[in-house]
């Protein structure tokens, strides 16, 4: 066998590239989990958002921020490939329940009742009128 491959150097390297390549495609979940299980044993909690923001966003992201010390970073727009969306699902997954074991509530949905009072008032003002 190694005299196969010692004799097929260019067919090894390319079958361990397309071998990892493949690898590295279907493993994005796990990775994410993995990356989050260390970030949150260093006690560093994020959630890593994707797509368009929702209204409210940026509030939500400050109330995390101040409240919990979690940070919320964008890592992709409307355009999201498959291995990245697994990859964030995995992270968010792990560290979200890391999180909320931490602080013994869910505290992203807090955050997120408290974003979305906070910008009723704001949705509801008519458009083209000024608030003097």
């Amino acid at each position: 066998m190694s005299g196969f491959i010692r004799s097929h150097r260019w067919l090894s390297a390319i079958l361990i590239l397309v071998t990892g390549s493949v690898g590295w495609w279907f493993s994005g979940g796990l990775r994410g989990q993995l990356v989050a299980h260390f970030d949150a044993a260093r006690g560093h909690y994020q959630i890593l958002s994707l797509g368009l923001p929702f209204p409210g966003h940026s509030e939500f992201a400050r109330i995390l921020r101040q409240r919990y010390g979690i940070e919320d970073r964008v890592v992709a727009g409307c355009l999201v490939s498959p291995p990245l969306l697994a990859y964030a699902e995995g992270y968010n997954r792990v560290s979200m329940k890391a999180a909320n074991r931490k602080f013994g509530r869910d505290v992203f949905k807090e955050s997120f009742t408290d974003a979305m009072r906070r910008m009723r008032p704001l949705m509801k003002a008519p458009r083209g009128t000024s608030s003097r």
